[in-house]
């Protein structure tokens, strides 16, 4: 019956995938912030056992009455701390990053003169090398005019005109999100606060309603993945935030252009792993190339460094061995979740698939090892057999 029940469901959701989707994407917008609450809480409970079970440990010890204080101040502290710092930022991004946004905009028309300067070299080099001419050619003829007329600084200058017939929608969708992630502030306050009622009344629910093997596997399971995925984030978080603030203080020492907006692309971008350095390093080194190529170059060769101190030194300082599997399987999380969940797929493609490694080899390990054990028996069972046949004879005999 549950296999048939199972076949007519797998049947029905195929049949029916689209509106299962509108279905879920209605489920997943009403529930949205609740889902806001949980990631916020999840990220916060590292700062808050810090508070909990370092900083305040013993503060009942000498007054029994301090103790009750212990949760909500850490609880406090903890918001506090993490969103002061990330007001702090921005307060200081978002004046660096409109000033280095309107310098890039009011050079376009000196990005233009550069681009076309290089298409002509390219166009003249390729005509004394071979004699064709590339411009005739409508493709590159297009390109070029694409890069460098006045298409291209009309789309930068009047961006803003261009979200005019959308604003309602822009503003309605803006004011959603504020209102989801303020309540689920609110909703992660709660769920900080009575965690461990919740935890509780989640495995007594589970261990009443299912079987002890498949609850205790159950229970291990959320145990291998919240291991994985909360020291590899948090990890990831503070690891990305020294490299932007790194890079910051480097382009300031060597006078790069757009320090800031730089640095932010580098420190948004690392916390991809294995692609992150090039999706974030590519696109700067571009706009430096077109304000001086030896200026790029010279970035180039410092994020080089810097990416080289990341990935011996800082991080398996910071990540440990969080992460347990070789730089293929990072590689292949993070393209397959990246092709299936797009940017968030390729942050936390990695964590889980090193979940899924670690459950794996455990399971390969734990068979492994009963197979041995059943082979080792069997050997010592064939070893014992000739003994005993051995010392059965004189009985045979004298039976006889």
């Amino acid at each position: 019956m549950l296999i048939i029940l199972f076949t007519t469901a797998l049947i029905f959701f195929f049949i029916h995938l689209s509106d299962v989707v509108k279905v879920l994407r209605v489920i997943i917008s009403v529930i949205n912030p609740i889902l806001y609450g949980l990631i916020i809480a999840y990220v916060l409970n590292y700062p808050y056992k810090l508070f909990h079970n370092h900083a305040f440990k013993n503060m009942g010890k000498k007054h029994k009455w301090l103790a009750k204080f212990n949760k909500p101040l850490s609880i406090i502290l903890s918001y506090i701390l993490v969103f002061g710092i990330i007001t702090y930022l921005i307060s200081m991004m978002i004046p660096e990053l409109a000033s280095s946004i309107e310098k890039f905009i009011d050079a376009m028309p000196e990005y233009e003169l550069t681009i076309r300067g290089w298409a002509d070299d390219t166009a003249r080099f390729v005509d004394n090398l071979t004699g064709y001419n590339l411009y005739e050619v409508a493709t590159f003829s297009n390109v070029i005019t694409l890069l460098t007329g006045n298409e291209a600084t009309e789309f930068f200058k009047n961006i803003s005109s261009t979200l005019l017939p959308n604003a309602v929608t822009t503003m309605v969708d803006i004011g959603t999100g504020i209102y989801n992630w303020g309540l689920g502030i609110v909703i992660s306050i709660y769920l900080i606060s009575s965690k461990e009622t919740l935890l509780n009344q989640a495995r007594r629910v589970i261990s009443a309603f299912t079987p002890e093997k498949f609850s205790t596997r159950f229970f291990h399971i959320c145990t291998v993945f919240n291991t994985k995925c909360g020291k590899f984030i948090i990890g990831k978080i503070i690891d990305s935030s020294i490299i932007g603030l790194m890079c910051f203080i480097g382009m300031s020492i060597f006078r790069f252009d757009y320090p800031l907006l730089i640095s932010v692309i580098i420190g948004l971008s690392n916390l991809i792993p294995f692609f992150g350095p090039f999706i974030g390093g590519i696109p700067s080194a571009v706009l430096l190339l077109l304000i001086n190529p030896m200026e790029a170059l010279w970035f180039v060769i410092f994020l080089f460094v810097l990416q080289q101190f990341d990935g011996n030194i800082l991080g398996p300082k910071i990540l440990g061995e969080s992460v347990g599997i070789s730089g293929f399987w990072i590689m292949v999380s993070v393209i397959v979740g990246g092709g299936l969940f797009g940017i968030v797929g390729m942050v936390l493609g990695v964590p889980f698939f090193a979940a899924i490694y670690a459950l794996v080899s455990e399971a390969v390990d734990s068979r492994n090892a009963k197979k041995a054990k059943l082979k080792a028996e069997a050997e010592a069972a064939n070893a014992d057999a000739p003994a005993v046949e051995e010392a059965s004879k004189p009985v045979q005999k004298k039976m006889q």
